[in-house]
């Protein structure tokens, strides 16, 4: 799969069914392999964009998930961590749905349990930011493709590894709805909470975030965690 951005062809990355199989609820249900989403890293419209974006440290990536189930489950990302940016807080992201839907699933481990889990539910035009500590799947919900976007500190690796030793986050996104993952054990119960954009990142909903090119230190909160404490906390109020 291929996208044109800019006149500029990007090819995916593919992260296929099996690929998967270590995270998922029904992974017995598993007969065939199929492309579960495609990953277009470092996407920009102009050089120009690029060179802004790399002195930052930044990157810009456009996902899509087809819609699938996998037994009952819904198809989604694998999940993963961010290490640590600064004083004991990870790296965080902002993800905003291009089309369709999606459910980003958030849970914060401490200690080695759980202590919060987190559903925000988006549609077009809605922004999420993954705070600090917390690890993040995305889940396709509907039948139709989701496409998303996301800006991320562009020097760093993620970490599945919690993800596979546990077979996937704390919950299960279903067509019966949400189910326990056992291999947690005890886990909180899981807070819904709608999608918010801090006034500091200066868009609207209608309004695409790939302009933030053109103001790129709106999004220090991506590698300097500790000075927007108050911003991650009024993000994950019910």
């Amino acid at each position: 799969m291929e996208i044109e951005v800019g006149g500029r062809r990007f090819k995916a990355e593919v992260r296929w069914a099996f690929d998967l199989k270590p995270v998922l609820a029904y992974p017995e249900e598993l007969k065939e392999n199929f492309p579960a989403y495609y990953m277009f890293r470092d996407v920009y419209y102009s050089k120009g964009d690029h060179e802004r974006i790399r002195d930052h440290g930044l990157r810009y990536d456009i996902t899509v998930i087809p819609p699938a189930k996998i037994g009952k489950e819904f198809v989604k990302t694998f999940g993963h961590y961010h290490p640590i940016a600064e004083k004991n807080m990870s790296y965080t992201e902002i993800y905003e749905v291009l089309r369709g839907e999606a459910i980003y699933l958030l849970q914060r481990e401490e200690n080695g349990r759980i202590v919060d889990v987190v559903a925000v539910k988006a549609f077009e035009g809605d922004k999420v930011i993954v705070p600090p500590n917390y690890g993040h799947v995305t889940i396709n919900p509907s039948n139709k493709e989701l496409w998303m976007s996301n800006w991320v500190y562009r020097h760093f690796k993620s970490n599945y590894e919690p993800y596979r030793i546990r077979r996937g986050a704390c919950y299960y996104y279903t067509e019966d709805g949400w189910i326990k993952n056992p291999n947690y054990g005890e886990v909180p119960d899981l807070r819904f909470v709608k999608p918010k954009i801090p006034k500091g990142l200066g868009l609207r909903k209608n309004e695409e975030m790939y302009k933030l090119v053109k103001d790129l230190d709106r999004l220090e909160f991506l590698y300097r965690p500790s000075k927007y404490v108050d911003m991650f906390e009024e993000i994950l109020k019910g």
